[in-house]
């Protein structure tokens, strides 16, 4: 499968395979997102950081993004509530929250020139017969305190039977 992230870097360094032995506070296995992400937490609060990814870095499945950064990952908070409780899901919904927020911090911090901007995520169905989970899904974001809507259009270029609507969602 091919990737407009990994196709459109020209420049992409690659580095050197390891020769010598290092010292640091924290080793860091993995260059992707997650990892690059903890680097840098963790050097900002004055860890020596060493991170080492056998390929190169944001390769895999950060190289295979779509670029939304969203708290509504398909329809999760339904099932989160039903299976660990209300308190779990909503610790769930705001860790993911806190990420948008910390994403943006770091941008607006490190000068990060990624056309960065709000808008609206949608989790869409266009089977009729799946309008159930749909409603159900914006009932439990609802019990979390959410203002999610039910739309029937979107910008998408077909028709859709129903949507979550997610607003101050992003993306890059």
């Amino acid at each position: 499968m091919n990737s407009y992230w990994i196709n459109s870097f020209k420049n992409l360094k690659s580095y050197d395979e390891l020769k010598a032995d290092y010292t640091c506070d924290v080793c860091i296995i993995g260059g992707g997102l997650v990892g690059l992400t903890c680097g840098y937490y963790l050097s900002k609060a004055g860890l020596k950081v060493i991170i080492v990814e056998k390929d190169l870095l944001g390769q895999k499945t950060s190289g295979h993004s779509t670029a939304k950064i969203t708290y509504q990952h398909n329809l999760i908070y339904n099932h989160l509530i039903k299976s660990y409780g209300k308190e779990f899901a909503k610790g769930y919904l705001d860790a993911n929250k806190e990420a948008i927020v910390n994403i943006k911090n770091i941008i607006d911090t490190e000068n990060i020139d990624c056309d960065f901007e709000y808008q609206s995520n949608y989790v869409y169905t266009t089977n009729q017969d799946e309008l159930v989970k749909i409603h159900s899904e914006i009932q439990a974001l609802h019990e979390l305190g959410e203002e999610v809507n039910f739309v029937t259009n979107t910008e998408l270029p077909f028709k859709i039977s129903g949507a979550i609507e997610n607003p101050n969602q992003a993306r890059i």
